[in-house]
């Protein structure tokens, strides 16, 4: 007995030299990748205690996804990053994100304990719109405790509201940011 075979089954060695090479490029387009980090700021002074910002560093850019997350992993993995021209201030990393060269986002990640937790990218269009709409809920309930003269708990939901957010990975990352993170998670 044999089994109908269609003649699109199988692929011959020049479409598949093909296929990969238009991956390549396309990917080749997307690069490189700019690594920044979000850092709570503030000064190394007890007369400005109260005084703290967030503020954007970049940490630089890599010509692939591994080279990325070994920058992220080094530079977060002090605790502390350099403020530049002001040695008073002080940056504690807060959250990683990593993006192309067209600003989509490939991945992101929070900081805890000198570490960065990466986020795990949406699997579907249909689950990035739920988490969208769980962390617009969750950014309407911040401001609801801002206006309830309750920072704390504003603070708290605008951190869960980012970390959602940094599951929004570019359709095309998904695949390679997934199992990146699952590579993060095995070591």
């Amino acid at each position: 007995m044999t089994a109908p075979i269609s003649q699109t089954a199988f692929r011959g060695p020049g479409d598949n030299l093909i296929g990969g090479v238009l991956v390549d490029l396309r990917l080749a387009d997307r690069l490189p990748l700019r690594v920044s980090c979000r850092c709570l700021a503030h000064w190394d002074d007890p007369a400005l205690n109260q005084l703290s910002f967030d503020r954007e560093v970049d940490l630089g850019t890599c010509s692939d996804l591994a080279a990325a997350l070994t920058l992220a992993r080094k530079a977060v993995a002090s605790g502390h990053l350099d403020a530049g021209r002001d040695a008073a201030l002080r940056l504690v990393p807060q959250s990683v994100n990593i993006l192309d060269a067209d600003h989509g986002l490939v991945l992101a990640g929070e900081v805890q304990m000198g570490r960065v937790r990466w986020c795990a990218p949406v699997d579907s269009d249909a689950e990035a719109r739920r988490v969208v709409s769980e962390a617009c809920e969750l950014r309407a309930k911040a401001r609801a405790a801002t206006d309830a003269g309750d920072p704390a708990s504003a603070a708290l939901l605008l951190t869960r509201a980012q970390a959602l957010e940094g599951r929004l990975v570019d359709p095309f990352w998904r695949d390679l940011a997934a199992a990146a993170v699952d590579l993060a998670l095995a070591a």
